[in-house]
């Protein structure tokens, strides 16, 4: 009861001790370790479960517990929390304690929840428990808890999917969104689809002067009504708000149900080839921003080398050049097997700078736009957040290509794109367009699809005596 949680809290007090410096090296990787990632739902809170379980104590099923113990058991392990340990995390982090739900889903509101409510009420809570006792508390605090505590959650091992006894939008199921965001990195990379419904901030509020601009801004699949056309496209930006753009000139030529399977153009990146990019970019880029972006200019030119589009063999390679640097992304199929991100390369000629590390996320895939994506192990439905269709359209570029365009729109997450759909174009089947809404604006021109190593046979090499600062580079770093 409170008693208990008041005198496990004054002992864990009492130890006055720091952080081991295992605490403080997991607190500051942004990816967990191999033997802590599976690839679906299911298999991850099995895997965690079992590591739970060496913790020593008793670990029982999510089911076996009721909400009054969970939020007793969250209380006392947020007072238990290591302040040091919380300040590591950044907001955007999973782990982050700002990306906990608040609690104002209060007891009396909980017993006014149906049976269905219930169930996902709870296990969201089993997932926040499981986090803090994880990732908030110093291992002798966990220590302690695990030893005083009668019973300890273990994660549930289903995902909860919207349903008509539970719609998308209930307090209930958005809390639950955001309980289960863990996943996000234990099931991929930080790239992969699994889990977004737990990330992305919900719709634009409707544009108080022109209701329905909002939607032109942002329009994911969370909107309803669906996205149409040319909703979601955005356009120049100096701002996060539906005020702060303008909005991509665009008509509608058909709607999805006006587009068999077999006439829309599959949205996809060459293999090989280049394009130059121009547009603008957020900085910060975010998925839920704390604070306003600033917005840039973007100018750049793209290279690819997928030595098998499906990623099954081979390396995939993707450079960006700008004015006075390059970026470099290098990622084996093994280290796409083993959920590691590969390297990245800054190189700054004019500074004489050189530095490789472990990349933030794994390589843009070049077919991520194409049904049943190989590399896509979720395939999510479009309804929480997978590839869709959005129709064609006729649009005026907004970049340093300024032509009028016929393109087929795909959705997916919070990424638009837009593929070359006239058949009488030099650039057909090509992408022409790549937006998210909180984060680049990219306008391709100038496509070849020829290997660019053709016309420049060292893109792909690091320079010698680059600071090498991760293991992740050594198979791609010539150390002769």
């Amino acid at each position: 009861g409170s008693l208990m949680a008041w005198l496990l809290t004054i002992a864990v007090s009492l130890l006055l001790s720091t952080l081991s410096p295992a605490d403080q090296f997991r607190a500051q990787s942004s990816m967990p370790g191999p033997a802590y990632r599976a690839h679906t739902f299911s298999q991850m809170s099995s895997v965690l479960n079992a590591h739970l379980s060496r913790l020593g104590g008793e670990f029982r099923p999510c089911s076996d517990f009721d909400i009054s113990t969970l939020y007793s058991l969250q209380r006392t392990l947020a007072r238990l929390a290591d302040p040091t340990l919380l300040s590591t995390y950044p907001v955007n982090d999973g782990r982050s304690p700002a990306r906990m739900p608040s609690n104002d889903i209060a007891s009396n509101t909980v017993l006014d929840l149906n049976s269905d409510e219930n169930t996902i009420f709870r296990d969201g809570l089993c997932h926040s428990v499981v986090l803090a006792l994880v990732h908030h508390l110093s291992t002798q605090a966990r220590e302690i808890v695990i030893s005083s505590q009668t019973a300890l959650p273990l994660l549930p091992l289903t995902r909860h999917r919207q349903a008509r006894e539970v719609p998308a939008n209930s307090r209930v199921f958005l809390d639950y969104e955001q309980r289960v965001s863990c996943q996000q990195c234990h099931t991929g990379t930080i790239k992969a689809a699994e889990w977004r419904n737990a990330t992305l901030p919900p719709p634009l509020p409707v544009d108080k002067k022109q209701p329905g601009r909002e939607r032109l801004r942002s329009c994911d699949y969370q909107n309803v009504p669906k996205c149409g056309p040319c909703e979601g496209l955005g356009g120049r930006r100096w701002g996060d708000g539906s005020d702060a753009f303008m909005s991509i000139e665009c008509t509608p030529l058909a709607w999805p149900r006006d587009v068999p399977n077999a006439e829309r153009v599959v949205g996809r990146y060459p293999a090989k080839g280049s394009a130059r990019i121009s547009g603008d970019t957020r900085s910060p880029v975010a998925v839920r921003p704390d604070v306003p972006g600033n917005y840039s200019a973007l100018n750049a030119t793209l290279y690819l080398d997928w030595t098998v589009a499906n990623g099954s063999s081979g390396v995939s390679r993707q450079r960006y050049d700008f004015s006075d640097a390059a970026q470099l992304y290098l990622q084996s199929a093994a280290q796409r097997r083993a959920m590691k991100s590969g390297a990245m390369v800054t190189i700054v000629p004019t500074r004489a700078l050189c530095v490789c590390e472990a990349a933030i996320a794994g390589n843009m895939h070049v077919e991520s736009f194409v049904e049943h994506e190989a590399l896509d192990p979720l395939d999510l439905a479009a309804s929480q957040g997978g590839l869709t269709y959005l129709g064609r359209v006729n649009v005026s570029l907004d970049g340093a290509d300024t032509r009028s365009a016929i393109a087929d729109h795909w959705l997916k997450w919070a990424f638009h794109f837009l593929v070359d759909a006239d058949l009488q174009s030099s650039t057909h089947g090509l992408p022409l367009r790549l937006y998210g809404p909180l984060g680049v604006r990219q306008v391709f021109s100038h496509w070849t699809t020829e290997d660019p190593t053709l016309t420049n046979p060292g893109l792909w090499t690091i320079p010698k005596g680059c600071l090498v600062k991760a293991d992740e580079c050594n198979e791609f770093v010539d150390r002769a």
